[in-house]
């Protein structure tokens, strides 16, 4: 008897974070910051963006594509707190989880990992 396996938004999180607890093969050297906020920022990247960000995961923008970055980065910085604060999408699909699925990340964590994941982006760019 054959059944079919359907993989739910949950299962695929679980599936990233598994897979992103291996060695980081990427051969990407994450940059870091001298600025204590870019530090705590990079912190909270390491632990819960970079599960998608690093390589793009899930149509996530990749912390290297500054193409794909480049129309956020444009824009009000705002918008990328709200996003990364409130999440993209709804229960039934999200394409980002609220806090990038950590509820105990604070806004204020939240807007340190964006602001390092912009100066990553700019710096990765040069």
């Amino acid at each position: 008897m054959r059944t079919n396996t359907i993989f739910t938004p949950a299962v695929i999180a679980m599936i990233i974070m598994a897979a992103s607890c291996s060695d980081d093969r990427s051969g990407l050297d994450v940059p870091k910051f001298e600025a204590a906020d870019l530090q705590q920022g990079r912190a909270t990247w390491m632990q819960v963006c970079r599960n998608c960000h690093l390589m793009g995961v899930a149509g996530a923008p990749a912390i290297s594509d500054y193409s794909a970055w480049e129309p956020r980065i444009a824009g009000a910085r705002a918008s990328l707190y709200a996003n990364a604060i409130q999440g993209i999408g709804d229960k039934g699909g999200w394409r980002m989880p609220p806090r990038g699925g950590n509820d105990n990340l604070s806004d204020d964590d939240v807007r340190r990992a964006v602001d390092f994941m912009i100066a990553s982006v700019e710096q990765l760019r040069d």
